[in-house]
């Protein structure tokens, strides 16, 4: 008997003990490590692989007292089958180096299957991994409110709100895909709020509690956020729930009225949607411009072009469009150097082909209609507003969205009730095979990111050393950064430093060489005009009009690249070409007016 008790025990505390680990890696949005090198965005990365190293342990040493049930499904095989496919396109036939993204494209898959092992195990965490995605939406929305009335400073010179992201759009298409969520549960919680207080449904009231403040917190920050594509995300996701929610009402109210409401809602879509467009006319023409010149490449590209090539190939694509001259004066107007494709379905079959994609979408269909026939409305509305999200902005390219997938599919793919339950099933040794395959391959994974490859060491100097960079010391930056190029080599914000520095120096040759490692990542025409101007320095004028016209035609609402041929052309002697330059400076309509935007039309006027 007392063997009974002291097992039972030991199974308890096992539960609470594996939350730990699961509650770090839900707990990765809001990290932020000033410390390093790019710290809003390296940060999480770091906590990621601490947080995964420590649940493969803990799950390793207690997986042996609380089993858990768990069978392969179509869905596991899909996500198998995606990852695969992706890896072996971007590494055998592109030839891609190892990068961060093939390893967080590894890392969220084990993840996803991690979940499913914990969720197959009880439904007590069913209830602990939803509650931990709500605190985290509620957490993010109390420091954006907290950024919004200046008690806290955001993480972006330019925005006063950003929670702990770069920008506000991620920030709040985050808070767009828990919404639903935690929408869910106030909805589904509402009953405990209507009978006799009762201690054993503590867990129910204090899930109700959480959820409430959450919703109120993101109602109230997310009309600042100015993301339209988190108030449509938000909006259809939480209409989902309340049709799922209340349907037998809504089909007793509307039934004889199906023409009338479905006009009325067509009509508030269409005027919604105008309104949306009109309030930034400009950032919804250059999102068109991005997936029509998205379009043409991928057409081009059927399998792919690898991993974390999409700014480098849709840069060549858009400086060929509009050197073409096939672009319109609007186009030109809004055209920009960007880093995501906003339509993560056209950037996944521009980086990894058709295959991939088709893949995918199977995943993210299967995982809606299993999600809805089997009633788990809360999941499946997050994961559709994340969809949703998806469509014109870039979530699969920020690590918490992805964590936040994989907790949504595997949370959908469960196959419990999904109540609040603390007894653990009966043990099965099916799972030991998986679970010991996954955490090998989670341990090279971390092996070879910290200590083979000493990265999270780069990151910190970096981080160092960039105030020395700010403050003009080149020299030392050089030396410094050279040691650090291997580990940071796929970060293009070092590459351009440590080109600026060795430009800086004289070492032109060797700055051109960093600058052609970067440009392979991105469409910056910043590249190009320091390449240009190495190669002015280096009396090499046609590889620098070369460089120089790449960058114009890149963005080519930008002055500078115009100026600098301007400069280039006169220290030539070729008067004409540069008073064919001065006067596009001279007549071309800045977006934004500022003293450099003078200064160059004042040195313009000389040469004319």
């Amino acid at each position: 008997m007392r063997r009974l008790i002291m097992s039972k025990r030991i199974k308890h505390i096992a539960q609470f003990v594996w939350l730990i680990p699961i509650a770090m890696v839900l707990g990765t949005v809001v990290v932020v490590n000033p410390l390093l090198g790019n710290g809003l965005v390296a940060g999480k990365y770091f906590h990621f692989y601490l947080s995964m190293g420590i649940l493969g342990a803990v799950m390793m040493v207690f997986q042996f007292i609380c089993r858990s049930r768990f069978r392969f499904g179509m869905m596991d095989w899909l996500l198998l089958l995606y990852g695969a496919a992706t890896l072996i396109i971007s590494c055998f036939i592109h030839h891609s180096e190892a990068t961060t993204k093939h390893v967080l494209l590894l890392l969220v898959i084990v993840l996803y299957f991690y979940f499913r092992i914990v969720l197959s195990g009880s439904g007590f965490y069913r209830y602990w991994l939803v509650l931990f995605l709500i605190v985290g939406g509620l957490v993010e929305a109390y420091l954006g409110l907290l950024q919004l009335y200046g008690f806290e400073v955001s993480q972006h010179a330019r925005f006063r709100l950003t929670g702990s992201f770069f920008n506000p759009g991620p920030y709040a298409c985050y808070l767009a895909v828990v919404l639903p969520c935690a929408f869910h549960s106030l909805l589904r919680d509402w009953d405990c709020t209507k009978v006799k207080f009762h201690l054993r449904c503590m867990p129910i009231y204090f899930r109700w509690g959480v959820s409430a403040l959450t919703c109120v917190g993101i109602v109230l920050i997310l009309p600042a956020s100015m993301s339209r594509t988190a108030w449509m995300a938000g909006a259809v996701a939480c209409g989902a729930v309340v049709f799922l929610h209340f349907r037998k009402e809504i089909g007793r109210f509307f039934k004889g009225r199906c023409k009338v409401v479905l006009l009325l809602i067509i009509a508030l879509c269409a005027g919604a949607a105008a309104g949306m467009y009109h309030i930034k006319k400009d950032s919804a023409d250059g999102r068109a411009l991005i997936w029509k010149i998205s379009l043409q490449v991928a057409v081009r590209h059927p399998f792919g072009v690898g991993i974390g090539q999409f700014p480098a190939v849709y840069g060549e694509a858009q400086s060929a469009y509009f050197e073409a001259e096939k672009g319109t004066e609007q186009e030109q107007r809004v055209a920009g150097n960007p880093e995501y494709g906003f339509n993560e379905y056209l950037q996944i079959a521009i980086e990894q082909g058709v295959v991939p994609l088709a893949l995918f979408l199977c995943i993210l269909g299967y995982s809606l209609y299993k999600g809805f026939k089997r009633r788990k409305t809360g999941a499946t509305a997050s994961l559709l507003s994340l969809l949703f999200v998806a469509v014109s902005s870039y979530p699969f390219s920020v690590l918490p969205f992805l964590i936040v997938m994989s907790l949504l599919l595997a949370m959908i793919n469960d196959r419990r009730k999904p109540h609040f339950d603390q007894n653990s099933p009966s043990i099965s040794s099916r799972v030991a095979l998986p679970i010991f395959v996954l955490l090998c391959g989670i341990s090279i994974l971390l092996w070879i990111c910290c200590t083979v490859r000493p990265t999270y060491q780069a990151y910190r100097s970096w981080g160092q050393l960039r105030w020395m960079y700010q403050s003009g010391a080149y020299e030392i930056c050089t030396k410094a950064y050279s040691a650090l190029e291997p580990q940071l080599s796929d970060q293009l914000d070092f590459l351009f430093e440590y080109a600026q520095s060795l430009s800086k120096t004289r070492h032109y040759n060797e700055s051109n060489r960093i600058l052609g490692k970067a440009a392979r990542i991105s469409c910056d025409p910043m590249l190009y005009n320091v390449m240009g101007k190495n190669h002015q320095a280096m009396r090499q004028y046609e590889q620098a009009e070369q460089c120089l016209l790449k960058a114009a035609h890149i963005v080519p609402n930008r002055m500078y690249p115009w100026y600098l041929l301007a400069l280039l052309y006169e220290e030539q002697g070729d008067i004409d070409k540069a008073k064919a330059m001065a006067r596009i400076v001279l007549t071309k309509e800045p977006k934004v007016q500022s003293t450099a935007i003078r200064e160059m039309r004042e040195r313009m006027k000389k040469i004319l």
